[in-house]
């Protein structure tokens, strides 16, 4: 949270965009290749495959979901995914799901990861199209190749973990094949939904001074300041901000 403290008989602040609030999808439709060589981990072409957010102004993130089109694989366990937001925040999405002994091939399968899901990827059976939690089987935790960030904790599991940030940005999505003799694919590419909520601005009083604060996780915006307000004579504040939390 940012603070500003100022004495002026009249406030402004003005955005650049008036798209704030709502449930905004952005696809990559271009296949993902699951490639599979005698040396694991195997990137998948391309790597990474990319989701370009724009337009989101004043507004936060309060929910990221993600959805995997037309996933198929003969040994879905081999296939490990992450997401990274543009700040580079991330999150594994799949991490050596489905079963390990007498899998079968899955074929056109559509999956939502969402963090409010009922269940789990399946550990145990082959992979269906539903929506579900992002897992990872925890023995089998590694980091990806770069240029993806190092993701070798549990703690990446949850997509909450892209709360709060700005939206705007490359939002980029790894996908490795880590064990040899399987490949696969990802026919329709993938989709980015996030929610966001308006930039929080709340105003209260210090003594004879106004004091503004607002999430410092978007940007353009303008602070301006006036002795009053007929004829309005608007002009930059230039008290710097105190960065409170």
């Amino acid at each position: 949270m940012t603070t500003r403290t100022l004495m002026a008989a009249a406030i402004l602040i003005s955005g650049v965009s008036t798209v704030a609030a709502g449930t905004f999808t952005f696809s990559n439709t271009n296949t993902i290749v699951i490639n599979d060589s005698a040396s694991p981990p195997t990137i998948a072409t391309p790597y990474p495959s990319t989701n370009a957010v724009s337009g989101i102004t004043g507004a936060t993130v309060t929910k990221v979901t993600v959805q995997i089109h037309g996933f198929a694989h003969t040994f879905s366990s081999d296939v490990d995914v992450v997401l990274v937001g543009p700040g580079g925040q991330n999150a594994v999405l799949m991490g050596n799901v489905g079963p390990l002994n007498n899998p079968q091939a899955v074929t056109n399968v559509d999956l939502n990861l969402d963090d409010d899901a009922a269940a789990n990827l399946p550990l145990d059976t082959d992979l269906v199209s539903g929506t579900f939690k992002p897992t990872e089987r925890s023995t089998f935790i590694f980091d990806f190749p770069p240029p993806a960030p190092p993701t070798s904790s549990l703690m990446g599991t949850n997509l909450s973990i892209f709360k709060n940030i700005n939206p705007n940005g490359t939002w980029n999505l790894y996908v490795v094949d880590d064990t040899e003799a399987n490949s696969g694919i990802i026919i329709g590419g993938w989709s980015l939904t996030i929610t966001t909520t308006p930039l929080a601005l709340a105003i209260s009083k210090s003594q004879t001074n106004a004091v503004l604060s607002w999430t410092n996780a978007v940007s353009g915006y303008t602070l301006q300041a006036s002795p009053g307000l007929s004829p309005p004579a608007w002009t930059n504040v230039g008290i710097p901000p105190v960065v409170v939390s």
